[in-house]
Order: C-alpha cells, then structure tokens, then sequence
C-alpha cells in the first residue's frame, strides 16, 4: 500500500495523488458509514467561515491558482470543546477510535481509508481514564507541533495519562518536548480501551494558527527575550533532508552562500539542535526559510520579518498563518524553482528593502 502510494506521489506529484487517495478513501468510507462501521464528524461541526485576511509579498506560490497575495484565515463555524469526555471508547496504535464496533472520526487521528477501517481493534488492556488527541494528521514534526502539542498545552496539567498514536509517539521530538511539561505520556502500541476518554478536540481549521496558539507554543519554544542585531539575517536550511510526506526541492546552496556573504547565520535543520537555535536568536531580524517544520522552532526569536522559500511541487500556508499570529506582518515568498537569478534577485531585493516596505510583486 504505501509502495503504490509513493508511486503515485512520483507519476502525479504529491498534491493530485493525495487528492486521490482521499477520493477513493471517500468511496470506502461511504460504505463502511452505510454499513454502521463508521461515524465522521457531523457536518455541522466541520463549516468553515471566513475570519480575516492575511497578505504577502513577493511570489505568489504556484498552488495558488489566482495569483492573489493573500490568503484568508478561516475558522470553523461552530467553536469546538477545547475538551469532551467519551465512555468505553477503543483506541488503536494509528489513532484510530471505535466504539461499539464503530469507527468514531470525532475522537480519531484523521479520517480512515480503508487500511484503517479493517484494522484491528480488539483491545487487550483497559485504562479507567486517559488523554487522547483528535486531529487531522499524525505523521510529521509539523504535525506533531500543530495538531499535538497546541492542545495539550491548552489542557496542561492533564490529570491522566496521555496516549499518541505509535506513528507519532516513536519519534525523537516528542519526549524533547514533553520532558519539561510534566505530562505522563504512553505509546498506543496495540489497542486500550479507555473506560472514560478525555479527548483533546481540534480547534483551529487546517494550519490557521490564531494568536492564542502561538503563546502556547512560546511556553515550550520560548519568548523572544531582547532584540535582534539590526540586519541580522538567519537562514533555515533543508540542504540534505528529504520531507516525510512529498518530494520538494529547494535552491539551499545558492541560498547559504548568498545570507553568508552578507555575514548572516546559516542552520541546516536536518542535524540542528535547540542549542543551535538558541545561539542564533540574536541576529534573526530576517528569517529566510526553506519552508518545513524546522520553522517552527524559530517561534522564540524575536523576528520582525520572514522570507519563505517555496516548492512549486509543495506548499501550505501555515508559516504565512504562524507568522502572521506572531505578529510577523513582512512576509515575503519566493518560488524556489524559478531559478538562480530569480531568487538571487527577489532575495536581495527583500533583504537591502526597509522593514515593512512592499516588494516588487
């Protein structure tokens, strides 16, 4: 299954295979809901409206059809419970949730394709209470910070132990930044059943920080303390890695010779530590990105501008989202892919321009 999706992801570019994926996943779960084996979040709870626009400079990235410099933040209709308790649910190592042979997308990690609706679920353990995270993905750094970390920050101190899904829990990052929250976390490694669950809704739309998240995540990633060095300039660098969920590339070398030979800081985020971070808070003025979830670790400088670097095989808005919540308003975008002179001359452009000032569309 995942050999085929990778080739896929190869002969369609990632986008369209993962719209795929979901239009065959839809017809899997129509019957399996039809059939009383699965339950998706009521519609009503799903509707979206528009909350505020959030504009940027430079290039349009190409996944934006129209070419507009902006993108709306939306948010869901009806504000989610921050928490809602459910009695004797089953929860699986993929973040799955069932209740009465019944897969519950309202408690769940994401919605099922089929792999997940036939999983199974027979649990050999109960917990009489625990923490459970109900979100739209579990696979990546990002993911973790944006659908894990935002709510049990909110919920924190949790007065049971919190369970993640094996794809998330397994990786390095989570214990970093638990360790110091005082949470009683567990691997789901086969399936629990949970007398009372305590579940940790989704509150915000996709990546469309609003600014409470931000002040959540400064608790773990810190406060910008003093101001930067003027014209500092630090660069994120995904020179050397290779992303979880769709193959991009970014002109990373071009890049770090050009922020070096304006004596700015360079960070390559695939070997980085939070101490590499830290030593580097000092001149992050200007934030040029690669854009990935290293990112984030980036929340506590005290940056008054980013630059975002942008795959035309790849991209969200999240960072423009996370940045605007941060009250980061110069914001400029560069299409990677457009070539060197392209990016040489929309980079120095937006680094010799004064803050705030509007670049060249």
């Amino acid at each position: 299954m995942k050999g085929l999706a990778t080739a896929l992801s190869a002969i369609l570019g990632p986008a369209r295979a993962a719209e795929l994926r979901d239009d065959i996943s839809k017809m899997w779960r129509w019957g399996f809901a039809a059939a009383g084996r699965y339950r998706p979040i009521p519609a009503e709870e799903t509707e979206i409206v528009f909350e505020k626009r959030v504009p940027f400079k430079g290039d349009a990235p190409l996944q934006i059809t129209t070419g507009v410099h902006e993108q709306g933040r939306m948010a869901f209709r009806a504000p989610r419970p921050q928490l809602e308790e459910a009695d004797d649910l089953i929860v699986t190592p993929s973040g799955g949730a069932w209740r009465n042979g019944c897969f519950e997308e309202r408690y769940s990690a994401g919605r099922p394709g089929l792999r997940r609706l036939l999983e199974g679920c027979r649990p050999d353990q109960t917990l009489p209470e625990a923490y459970i995270v109900q979100c739209a993905h579990n696979d990546t750094y990002g993911d973790w910070v944006s659908e894990y970390l935002v709510p049990v920050l909110g919920a924190a101190p949790l007065s049971a132990p919190l369970l993640l899904p094996a794809t998330i829990a397994t990786k390095s990052f989570v214990a970093r930044d638990l360790k110091d929250l005082d949470v009683d976390w567990r691997t789901i490694d086969r399936p629990v059943r949970i007398e009372k669950a305590r579940v940790l809704r989704q509150q915000k739309y996709f990546v469309h920080f609003p600014e409470g998240n931000v002040r959540l995540l400064r608790q773990v990633f810190g406060e910008p303390k003093n101001a930067p060095r003027p014209g500092g300039v630090v660069y994120l660098s995904r020179y050397g890695e290779a992303s979880d969920v769709a193959a991009r590339r970014y002109p990373s070398l071009v890049i770090e010779d050009m922020i070096r030979a304006r004596g700015g800081r360079v960070i390559r985020t695939g070997g980085a530590t939070l101490e590499d971070y830290a030593a580097a808070a000092a001149d992050a003025e200007t934030v040029v990105f690669d854009h990935g979830s290293a990112f984030y670790n980036a929340l506590g400088w005290p940056m008054r501008r980013a630059v975002e670097i942008v795959s035309d095989d790849w991209w969200n808005n999240a960072f423009l989202m996370l940045c605007n919540a941060a009250g980061v308003d110069d914001y400029t975008i560069i299409r990677g892919d457009l070539g060197d002179a392209h990016i040489k001359e929309r980079l120095l452009k937006t680094l010799d321009a004064p803050l705030d000032a509007a670049a060249a569309s």
